[in-house]
């Protein structure tokens, strides 16, 4: 059987996870790039007697070489086992998405347009010619509709057939003097790459295209002696933008329209609002916790019942192993029905707001609230992405601009609850204590975060700067995408953290048995006394910060599955205060270490997380005087 691979390119929001469902399935794998936290997604599809691999690269605007999204896509494009490129154009901004395109077809690599939003172009009066474009560019285009499947057919075909478009393709004329110095460049050029793109790569200052030229000498050479262009790569990304603009404008046809005000304006006018996006905002993010914690209950209610059978089922046994076994199986089972809901609603809510285009609007509101602490308008990007995990968005801090920008909001992560520390509210707090303890745990991590920050802005103040972020159109989600976007994002919790749960249960069934619990608790009970909590509650506090999914897993193994009937309504608030504020383990910690070196990682990740206790502990102890 013939085997390709083939990379799907594209522009944030152009709809590639879509497609990739639509021709594909949910069967796809997510990976990260060696030695990154950037993430490839693949999926497999048999056609005939071939099958594809198709990858689907961070949406990024061009392979300019900017960002690490950039440069690991331009890698994976570059690889030899990479037999083409489709590019994912939206036909409603056709001039962004002809930019890549023009970059790709410089690099020799086999490549298809995919016209998507083409109704949408339609509606706006904007009509593509694609077999004009196909013409011009000397490339396969056609049209789809991940949605409605339309084009996926001829998509397959041009996928499964895609090793075979290698004829000269459209070629970008630049000025005399920069086409001479291509062809200069070019004659040094020992690589099995196209000449031409490694010797305008090299020429726009990508250092990794260096190490493919005979005489690395010749670039300083050729600047030194093109004296019409001091700032070639500009000059050459400038030429390639006003090519694109050109070719845009050859095939695109504008229709009047009668332009009325429809209910899409409308919600921009209410989300983009002043004074209504907030409020708009804060309600809507109310009405999702609703919705998060009433629809986690009912699945917490059902799963914790299995999970009370199957213990019992089991029994405790008077054997060594049998009760670590059933130890690790109260670990699991309680893992399983408290974080497992919250966690996959929580992803599954996310990719409704992404694929309906309500997220960004959420995200410009955010914003306004950012610029209160000081914090750089682009650091909302990484704390978003905190929503999903602490580790991945501690390297998104890198769009940010310098190291103390970056630190700073790093700094803020111990206070934006990730997947698993929702959880721990949704599945503790709430589920034992009721929805407004659950939203008293929220506030105060909000607050807390506030003075935090007013704190941090006291150290050193940074200078706000404008946020640049692209408001896609709103578009009906396709449930099967947000599905299997919510199945991916998850799937390190179901394959690797589950399992922990269950060895977390035998580990603490270890400690019980030999009595190295009594070990642990002593040293540590004046922590506990200082929260108001039973002193074994420092149990799952610990393995917390190992993996924050077992704490709620641990709490049951220590306490029994009637926690209620241990914990008072103020006592679940306190352990909810102290499970999560703060960095929110080892792995946040580790990767807090790589980004900002052992020192400020270690007081970062015990600052916070004794300013948690400190916060739980005078919060709790005041409402232990008060009644």
């Amino acid at each position: 059987m013939k085997k390709l691979k083939v990379l799907l390119l594209g522009q944030p929001n152009v709809g590639k996870s879509s497609l990739l469902d639509s021709v594909a399935g949910s069967k796809a794998v997510v990976s990260n790039y060696p030695g990154t936290t950037v993430e490839l997604t693949e999926a497999k599809k048999k056609i005939g007697n071939k099958e594809i691999t198709f990858v689907d690269t961070p949406g990024i605007y061009s392979i300019s070489d900017r960002s690490e999204e950039e440069k690991i896509t331009e890698e994976t494009l570059l690889d030899e086992d990479t037999d083409g490129a489709i590019i994912i154009a939206d036909a409603t901004s056709l001039e962004r998405s002809l930019y890549m395109v023009l970059q790709v077809i410089e690099a020799g690599v086999p490549t298809v347009i995919a016209l998507n939003f083409v109704e949408e172009a339609n509606d706006k009066g904007i009509r593509i010619d694609s077999e004009k474009l196909e013409n011009i560019l000397n490339v396969p285009v056609i049209e789809i509709n991940p949605i409605t499947k339309a084009g996926t057919e001829d998509f397959l075909d041009y996928a499964s057939n895609i090793d075979q478009y290698t004829g000269p393709s459209f070629e970008v004329e630049y000025d005399d003097h920069i086409e001479e110095s291509i062809t200069e460049v070019s004659t040094h050029v020992k690589s099995d790459l196209s000449e031409r793109f490694v010797a305008l790569r090299s020429l726009e200052g990508d250092e990794d295209f260096y190490r493919y030229l005979g005489n690395k000498g010749i670039l300083d050479e050729i600047r030194q002696n093109l004296e019409e262009h001091p700032e070639i790569a500009k000059d050459i990304s400038v030429t390639r933008y006003g090519t694109a603009s050109f070719l845009a404008e050859q095939v695109t046809e504008l229709i009047d329209v009668e332009e009325r005000r429809d209910f899409k304006d409308l919600m921009d006018d209410l989300l983009l609002g002043r004074l209504t996006g907030p409020l708009i905002t804060g309600i809507s993010l109310l009405l999702i916790f609703g919705l998060l914690l009433f629809l986690g209950r009912w699945a917490q209610d059902f799963l914790m019942g299995w999970a009370e059978r199957a213990t019992s089922t089991l029994g405790t046994g008077n054997t060594y192993f049998s009760m670590i076994l059933n130890q690790g199986l109260i670990g699991l089972t309680a893992g399983i029905s408290i974080a497992l809901p919250y966690v996959f609603l929580f992803y599954l809510l996310l990719g409704v707001l992404e694929d309906v285009g309500v997220l960004p609007r959420f995200i410009v509101n955010a914003e306004r609230f950012l610029k209160k602490l000081n914090l750089p308008a682009k650091s909302f990007i990484p704390l978003a992405l905190g929503l999903g995990c602490t580790a991945p968005a501690t390297r998104a801090t890198r769009v940010l601009s310098d190291r103390s920008e970056q630190f700073q909001a790093s700094s803020f992560f111990p206070f934006v609850p990730c997947s698993s520390r929702i959880a721990i509210i949704m599945g503790v707090v709430g589920y034992y204590g009721g929805m407004w303890l659950a939203i008293s745990v929220f506030l105060t991590t909000l607050l807390a975060g506030i003075v935090w920050g007013l704190g941090v802005n006291a150290a050193g103040e940074t200078e706000p700067e404008p946020l640049i972020l692209e408001l896609p159109p709103y578009r009906k989600p396709l449930l099967s995408n947000v599905i299997a976007k919510s199945w991916i994002r998850m799937k390190d919790f179901v394959y690797i953290v589950i399992p922990l749960l269950a060895v977390g249960g035998m580990v603490y069934g270890v400690f019980e048995k030999t009595g190295l619990t009594q070990a642990i608790i002593g040293p540590l009970a004046p922590i506990t006394r200082w929260l108001g909590l039973p002193t074994a509650v420092i149990v799952p506090l610990i393995f917390g910060f190992l993996q924050k999914d077992l704490t709620g897993a641990m709490l049951v193994s220590v306490l029994g599955v009637g926690v209620a009937s241990v914990l008072t309504g103020a006592q679940l608030y306190t352990f909810g205060v102290a499970s999560v504020i703060g960095i929110p383990c080892i792995i946040a910690s580790g990767m807090l270490w790589r980004e900002f070196g052992f020192t400020r990682s270690l007081l970062l990740t015990f600052g916070s997380i004794i300013y948690g206790y400190l916060v739980a502990g005078i919060i709790g102890n005041l409402v232990y005087l008060v009644t």
